[in-house]
């Protein structure tokens, strides 16, 4: 995964337990894509000191997803619902295909749309 999506990503999850400094550091180089330089310029302050202070954010990032691990449990679910709704599409396109009874249709149908939102809304 490429490194600002994925610190995009662990900061969506965790930001708020950095400190506001870290969270805006965060924000600045990997949500607004400013360099280094720019942001101490911003801050008033040196880009050795922005360096830092985003290593440490970054660095603090990584250690909550090594314990906690709620990135790679949403990527899991996403992947798992992904099948889950291919494999439905191919039980409905079955059905259509064969004679089978409207209700077991329209009920699969039904759970389809329902994983396909919950999917849409991860």
């Amino acid at each position: 995964m490429e490194e600002s999506l994925r610190y995009s990503l662990l900061f969506d999850h965790y930001g708020p337990l950095l400190t506001d400094q870290q969270q805006q550091a965060v924000r600045l180089y990997y949500g607004e894509d400013l360099s280094l330089g720019e942001i101490a310029e911003l801050w008033g302050t040196s880009r050795q000191a922005v360096h830092d202070t985003l290593r440490r954010a970054t660095q603090a990032l990584e250690t909550y997803e090594e314990k906690l691990g709620l990135l790679s449990a949403a990527e899991r679910n996403r992947k798992n619902l992904v099948q889950a709704v291919d494999e439905l599409d191919e039980i409905i396109r079955g059905l259509n295909s064969a004679a089978a009874g409207d209700g077991r249709k329209s009920a699969l149908e039904r759970v389809r749309r329902t994983l396909a939102d919950i999917l849409n809304d991860a």
